[in-house]
């Protein structure tokens, strides 16, 4: 195949305008270990839950970019940048995965924040 087609079509870039971010950076992720018995089988269980204020999960699939169109289910090694539109803050907590990510706002701030999100495939 030829380089020039390899190049162009990887690392593929979208931009969603004006997402609107209204999850708390409350939200405190924990491992957690526990045992199940279950008719006669034990079992020890390996588990990662969010508790806290309201978590916001963003799932690619989800997303529509600035010309209207789908962001694929599945994206490999992404990255995201986030562009303030107003004066709130987020970020992005904890790593980003293939299908989705977690976002927040700053929990000081009265109300939500807005961002374009630049979403890049990192080949």
């Amino acid at each position: 195949m030829s380089t020039t087609i390899d190049y162009l079509k990887s690392n593929r870039k979208w931009l969603v305008r004006d997402y609107v971010v209204w999850g708390d950076n409350g939200t405190f992720g924990a491992d957690m270990i526990m045992t199940e018995s279950v008719s006669g089988d034990d079992r020890i269980v390996f588990s990662h839950e969010f508790t806290g204020e309201t978590a916001q999960t963003v799932f690619f699939q989800d997303l529509v970019d600035h010309r209207g169109n789908n962001l694929p289910e599945n994206i490999k090694n992404p990255g995201i940048v986030l562009i303030p539109r107003n004066p709130g803050s987020s970020f992005i907590l904890g790593s980003i995965g293939e299908r989705s990510f977690r976002i927040a706002r700053n929990s000081n701030q009265l109300s939500n924040s807005v961002v374009d999100l630049l979403i890049m495939e990192m080949n």
